[in-house]
């Protein structure tokens, strides 16, 4: 997927809000096409049923030969790691997307906002952002970032009562269906892990952890605690995002 985009005008002496801009600002003999920053919200985007996500991404550059001077894919996979620019402030690892800055004078930033959005039927994992920037010269600079996609997860029939000297944690895990027949299916052979808290405003401590059978379902005793709140929750992986849930007291 290949996308142009609106120029923002954050330069020094902007006004506060972005604006359109008609064209790009005259380029300085000395100010060389470069990219610095490729910015994309969501960072840690995740996938719901009926939800996709709608990707925001920013590339800050300077020396662009007009408008349509940036240009950004998208696609699956890991950034390269011969490409000249791995490495650079502007190849940044998943979750390692910082906030945005004001650029300095000669600076601009381009917003894509691709129609596509990314659903279910998309591959999770790695993603990659190349962002390309030609210069006035037809020189041409080429930055990469990356990002992971992943399923959202989802707790269900969650129960939790008293049992003797302790509590049992019962519940399933699932995930978003990988045949497409329903929105979520159960999440099997996955650690969960169960956390308790004396009141309400303190720290969570994990005190247990269950696997998920071919179900989805675990349980779990949990000895030498009765009162307190309880948590039960899913780290996540590299292609399921994690997710957790409260139960607030045993019954």
């Amino acid at each position: 997927m290949t996308f142009r985009a609106f120029l923002i005008s954050l330069t020094a002496g902007a006004c506060a809000l972005p604006m359109l801009v008609a064209t790009a600002a005259p380029v300085a003999a000395d100010d060389h096409v470069a990219i610095r920053s490729i910015t994309l919200r969501p960072a840690s985007p995740v996938v719901h049923p009926d939800r996709p996500v709608r990707l925001i991404i920013e590339v800050v550059a300077r020396g662009v030969s007009g408008r349509d001077g940036v240009t950004i894919k998208v696609e699956p996979g890991a950034p390269p790691v011969s490409s000249p620019s791995a490495g650079s402030p502007q190849d940044r690892r998943p979750g390692q997307e910082g906030a945005q800055r004001l650029p300095e004078p000669g600076w601009r930033t381009w917003r894509f906002l691709p129609e596509r959005r990314l659903n279910r039927w998309y591959p999770t994992g790695l993603w990659t952002v190349t962002a390309t920037a030609k210069g006035e010269d037809g020189s041409r600079v080429v930055r990469h970032a990356g990002f992971r996609l992943r399923h959202a997860t989802d707790f269900s029939a969650l129960q939790l009562r008293r049992a003797d000297r302790g509590v049992q944690v019962r519940g399933v895990l699932n995930r978003i269906d990988p045949e497409g027949y329903l929105d979520y299916a159960p999440f099997p052979r996955q650690r969960v892990e169960i956390l308790h808290r004396p009141e309400q405003g303190e720290e969570w401590t994990r005190v247990a952890t269950a696997t998920t059978d071919r179900g989805g379902r675990f349980i779990r005793k949990v000895r030498g605690y009765r009162g307190g709140e309880w948590r039960v929750r899913f780290p996540g992986t590299n292609r399921h995002a994690p997710e957790a849930e409260t139960v607030r007291r045993a019954v």
